[in-house]
């Protein structure tokens, strides 16, 4: 009868324990990234577990310790198996704990490093990360955005259709109306022109009347509004402020141009070696919005401690307007 107490109390220690070891995989509500509820559900669950058995062990030392303290000679112990036993399992059983819980938040793709992990739902948008002394540059590749909207746009070998001459001034042709495309298949596949001046390009602008409706051909636009803007294959580029939409998977390509430094995003549960001449990857996906400050965590000369940055977690229609305005802020 206690035979199969001990062994039915053993079997429900160790359920619970696979049970915990199976929450890190979905404990990852109420943290700023996938990678970071991840990480911390293991470590949540692996203090579960230590801190009582910290308790035990202790309580045990302790007690025996004061038991025996005043006892003149030490005797040998004696054989017990079913203490042995229980033990070795007990083990065993925690051991296995450890290993189904380190090995799921190990194998998961938001973890590990890797540019092949697979992952569940969208793809992942690469973002190409650059360490540099000492600074983070960031470049975002195949950019295609929709319906977007820009104000103080300039822009080189642009066509114009259908737009109305406003005035004729020394700085060129003021212009409202019309539709604007990049010429030479450029990014801008076309967008809906507010209102801009030409300031190259359309020829003599004496030539030019009031009123009048015209459509030039690679022209250079300049401080111009423009609406319903559709841009596609687009490259954008920043500065120690990386941006990323939120509720979407991230591939962060990591690599240095110069020397060794390391990317590392604590509160998001970020941090990769960033290697000259080589790729290493981090997957994401970020769950609140925010700004999180960016450190390098590999000592890399005298301006390493200023070596900062920040990562901007947007809503998708702001992560799209910024791209946007920045793609626009670039032609000039």
């Amino acid at each position: 009868m206690m035979n199969r107490k001990r062994v039915g109390a053993l079997a429900l220690f160790g359920a619970a324990l696979l049970l915990m070891a199976v929450e890190p995989a979905a404990a990852q509500s109420g943290y700023a990234s996938t990678t970071e509820g991840a990480i911390w559900g293991l470590n949540s669950n692996l203090i579960y577990v230590a801190v009582p058995i910290t308790i035990l062990v202790e309580g045990i030392l302790i007690y025996t310790v004061w038991k025996y303290q005043k006892t003149d000679e030490a005797k040998p112990t004696q054989e017990n198996r079913r203490l042995e036993i229980t033990w070795t399992v007990a083990t065993a059983v925690i051991l296995l704990f450890v290993g189904v819980a380190s090995y799921q938040v190990l194998g998961n793709p938001y973890v590990a490093a890797s540019s092949e992990n697979t992952l569940q739902g969208d793809p992942a948008d690469e973002i190409e990360v650059y360490g540099q002394k000492y600074n983070w540059n960031f470049v975002y590749r195949n950019v295609s955005v929709d319906d977007a909207s820009a104000t103080g746009v300039s822009m080189t070998n642009v066509s114009i259709e259908g737009t109305t001459v406003e005035n004729v001034t020394d700085e060129g042709v003021v212009i409202s109306g019309g539709s604007v495309s990049s010429a030479d298949d450029g990014a801008l596949e076309s967008a809906a022109l507010v209102n801009g001046t030409v300031t190259a390009g359309a020829g003599n602008a004496s030539q030019y009347e009031t009123g009048e409706q015209v459509s030039v051909d690679d022209v250079s636009l300049s401080g111009a509004a423009v609406e319903g803007a559709s841009i596609s294959g687009a490259t954008v580029e920043s500065t120690n402020t990386m941006v990323m939409p939120v509720d979407r998977n991230i591939r962060l390509n990591i690599t240095a141009n110069d020397w060794l430094h390391a990317f590392h995003v604590p509160a998001l549960g970020l941090k990769q070696d960033a290697l000259p001449g080589q790729s290493n990857y981090i997957v994401t996906k970020a769950t609140q919005t925010g700004e999180y400050q960016l450190y390098c965590a590999e000592y890399c000369g005298v301006g390493h401690s200023g070596m900062l940055g920040s990562v901007d977690v947007q809503s998708q229609s702001d992560y799209d307007s910024w791209l946007a305005q920045s793609w626009f802020s670039a032609q000039g």
